[in-house]
């Protein structure tokens, strides 16, 4: 290929105008003033697998560091590292930095840097882009010391805008890439900066072609930083939350290179050249990095079967919807570790709501868009040709309030995955400050988040969580925005669908989240029931109750009035264990209505950084009404489908807790469903332990109160190992028997332990259990007996064996 041709090419991939060579700032050949420019390092991680790397120049090795190097949780493990593919020629094998807990450090003074000129250059892909804390770039190598101006930083900024940096001892010079030449997150590219003093410039390559160039003084020369030089950590990182470095390097590098001179720009382009010719066809490698799930494999306390990101963070999952007989299921992710921070969408898909296939990241923040600061929750549904959109809380932090809705719609509407989305121009809900809430009442202005969108009829209509203040400015509780439109772009305020008081009902705090408005039946009149869900949140302090709970009330709905007639003001728990929280919810082609939840898993952000995951979703929960008109709710009926082989245990006629101990007692395991009726009888507390030790030092119990009517769980043994609590406590509620007799469905999930009352009451909480032998299943209660219990074991949310077995109309076994 000409070189002409190469260049035109690599422009196009660049997605940048070419710079001709002489508008670049250099010349062609080196001036006769100019030291060449030899290797003074090289990392381009031949191992391919390992903790360590060699220096090519020197022959030195480095340590990766790496959270799995010694891992407090599971088995240890390598840093991760892409697969070798001779197709992919000098990027075969590359070094993949999982953007929190990967670098490489040298001492120092172990690597030797000229004053008078240096080229920095790399092979890189960028899994995602940091939020830039502090406007600091996230770091492909540097040694720097910016406050004393001197060293110097080559690293990625807000969407893609790379950058380099020198400190002369005096000042300290930067060029940053145009917009036109960002980096593109998932793709590979060969980025070069260049230090010449010579020439009065430094200067920017991408994919050998001049991008960007600022001016320097010929008199300026390096100052080295008395620092380790880092690839992929900054040397003065923002911390997280006392925990965390960001402004760290997320996606894959190789072929990193220092000179010790400045390349001129033909030296730079035959470098790229020849690097091309290593490629199949000459073509630039797919930038293999998805995120992995098994490099959790032994984590002791990360769920099997409960949905979870394939890495890192999680909160809310939202936007459930089903499509052409698939589930798809988004969540708020932070890509780059896992902590709250940079948020996007991820998203999964399934066939049967239990097991769950990851999707690329659907929505990001991206320059130039209606949210360039944050992706954060929102709600889905299909518009007039029946195809999905998302409606999501638009981060823009340059606008106030910095909460607005926006719309995305799928590139490729005929895709049955929907990788692909592409956000609306413009928002298409703004908050105002003059909203009608009431008389004496205003909103509150700059709370305005987490749309929930449904359609009737010709109408679409869309809540949005904000809160209600008196003219004073005092709160007087959350509320629901509606909003109705005929095109989902352009929407009509209707008014607050309720407000709430928060005064007294403290606990549902100053402004509702994550609206969730669920039908689940109609009255003896025909009327429409109604389930309204909400998350609490406390800006105005104090945050004793936040991210524990989710309120609700039940009544009628009337589409045509925009009228929610709730059957009381007073609030309801749905569940007693202080980590069920984020509603969503969708109503399936089956008219279910379908409830999906986080479950916090209150870990301390140490143990966060240790495990290098955080949360994890609920099973998803059918809501209905019971015959007394309150919501009925349980898991939906695949969890049985998660079902591994035959019952561990079936006891199908009346048993005294001993005898029925007795049976239980074989039995060891933290990923398992038990279903068991409980007579009451005579005893004053009964119910269940799991997550037990031998010798009862260490259990979780659900129980039932006779005497208080109160369902709860006792954590006092459970074992707090990473919890962020140190006294884990006893929670419990209301419950009211049939009969006598308590009903219970239990999923204890490694951590997790979720139980199911009666099908209208819940307990999800968590346990870490110091003890390896935490692991059995017993009754207790005097006087109560079991009518009912089986035991199964539990399979996980990817695995293929067991819905390859399904699928071949085969009983899925136990391997």
């Amino acid at each position: 290929m000409k070189r002409r041709t190469v260049l035109r090419v690599l422009s196009a991939i660049a997605g940048s105008p070419l710079i001709p060579l002489a508008q670049s700032g250099s010349a062609s050949a080196a001036p006769a003033h100019r030291r060449a420019a030899g290797l003074t390092a090289c990392w381009n991680f031949p191992e391919g697998k390992g903790a360590t790397t060699e220096e090519q120049i020197t022959h030195t090795t480095n340590p990766i560091s790496y959270v799995f190097n010694d891992a407090a949780y599971k088995p240890d493990s390598d840093p991760l590292w892409s697969q070798k593919n001779q197709a992919d020629g000098v990027l075969s094998g590359a070094l993949l930095f999982d953007g929190y807990s990967t670098w490489i450090a040298r001492g120092a003074a172990e690597t030797t840097l000229p004053t008078d000129g240096l080229t920095v250059e790399a092979w890189v892909a960028p899994r995602a882009f940091e939020w830039g804390d502090e406007g600091k770039p996230s770091v492909i190598i540097n040694q720097q010391d910016k406050g004393a101006r001197r060293g110097f930083c080559l690293g990625v900024g807000r969407h893609g805008r790379w950058q380099f940096g020198v400190g002369t001892g005096d000042a300290w010079y930067e060029v940053t890439a145009p917009e036109a030449a960002a980096l593109t997150a998932g793709k590979w590219a060969h980025v070069a900066a260049v230090f010449a003093p010579g020439d009065g410039a430094i200067r920017l390559y991408l994919n050998g072609q001049p991008v960007a160039r600022s001016a320097i003084p010929a008199t300026a020369r390096l100052s080295k930083a008395d620092v380790p030089l880092l690839v992929g950590r900054h040397n003065q990182p923002v911390i997280i939350n006392g925990t965390f470095a960001v402004n760290m390097f997320n996606g894959l590098i190789d072929e990193l290179k220092l000179h010790g001179g400045a390349l001129t720009d033909s030296e730079i382009a035959a470098g790229h050249d020849k690097d091309l010719a290593t490629f199949t066809d000459g073509t630039i490698p797919k930038a293999a990095m998805a995120m992995n799930r098994s490099r959790y494999d032994g984590d002791r306390y990360r769920p099997a079967y409960h949905f979870t990101a394939p890495n890192h963070w999680m909160n809310e999952p939202h936007a459930p919807i089903q499509v052409n007989g698939r589930y798809h299921l988004f969540y708020q992710h932070n890509s780059h570790g896992p902590y709250w921070h940079n948020i996007c969408w991820g998203h999964a898909v399934s066939e049967d709501l239990v097991h769950w296939r990851d999707l690329p990241v659907a929505l990001a923040p991206t320059a130039g868009s209606v949210a360039p600061d944050g992706v954060w929750s929102g709600d889905s549904t299909l518009d007039e040709n029946g195809v999905p959109v998302l409606l999501f809380t638009a981060g823009n932090d340059s606008q106030r309030p910095n909460q607005a809705v926006g719309l995305a719609r799928p590139v490729d509407p005929r895709d049955p995955d929907f990788v692909e989305w592409k956000m609306h121009p413009t928002l298409v809900i703004s908050q105002r400050a003059d909203l009608d809430v009431g008389v004496g009442r205003k909103v509150r202005f700059g709370d305005f988040r987490d749309p929930f969108a449904w359609k009737e009829g010709d109408t679409w209509f869309q809540l949005v969580g904000s809160g209600v203040q008196n003219s004073s400015g005092t709160d007087v509780g959350g509320t629901a925005l509606l909003y109705t439109s005929k095109n989902l772009t352009d929407w009509t305020y209707s008014g607050p669908l309720m407000v709430g008081d928060v005064t007294a009902y403290p606990k549902t705090g100053q402004v509702w989240e994550l609206p969730t408005f669920l039908p689940i039946g109609e009255d003896a009149q025909g009327r429409e029931r109604r389930a309204l869900l909400i998350n609490p949140a406390f800006p105005a302090g104090p945050g004793e109750y936040s991210s524990k709970y989710v309120f609700y009330w039940v009544g009628t709905w009337d589409a045509q009035t925009h009228t929610w007639t709730p059957d009381t003001t007073e609030p309801k728990l749905l569940d007693y264990g202080d980590h069920f929280t984020g509603p969503s919810g969708t109503v399936d082609d089956k008219g279910r209505s379908l409830l999906f939840t986080i479950a916090q898993d209150r870990r301390s952000e140490q143990a966060h950084y240790d495990a290098g995951w955080a949360h994890n979703a609920g099973l998803p929960v059918e809501l209905a009404m019971r015959p007394d008109g309150d919501l009925s709710f349980r898991p939906v009926a695949e969890v049985a489908q998660l079902h591994v082989g035959a019952p561990l245990l079936t006891v199908s006629q009346k048993t005294s807790i001993a005898d029925a101990n007795v049976l239980l007692s074989p039995i060891k395991g933290d990923v398992l469903h038990i279903k068991a009726t409980l007579e009451a009888g005579s005893a004053d507390r009964f119910g269940l332990d799991v997550l037990h030790s031998p010798q009862d030092e260490e259990r979780t119990r659900l129980f039932f109160d006779t005497a208080a009517s109160q369902l709860g769980v006792d954590r006092t043994r459970s074992g707090n190992n990473s919890s962020a609590q140190g006294d884990l406590g006893i929670q419990q509620g209301p419950l009211t028997l049939t009969n006598g007799t308590l009903s219970l469905e239990v999923f204890v999930d490694r951590s997790i332990i979720e139980a199911y009352a009666n099908e209208y009451r819940s307990i999800t909480t968590r346990a870490y259990p110091f003890r390896d032998d935490s692991l059995g299943v017993r009754l207790f209660g005097e006087g109560s007996a079991v009518t009912s219990l089986t035991v199964w074991k539990m399979g996980s949310l990817t695995d293929s064996t067991i819905q390859r077995a399904r699928s071949q109309g085969m009983h899925a076994y136990s391997r």
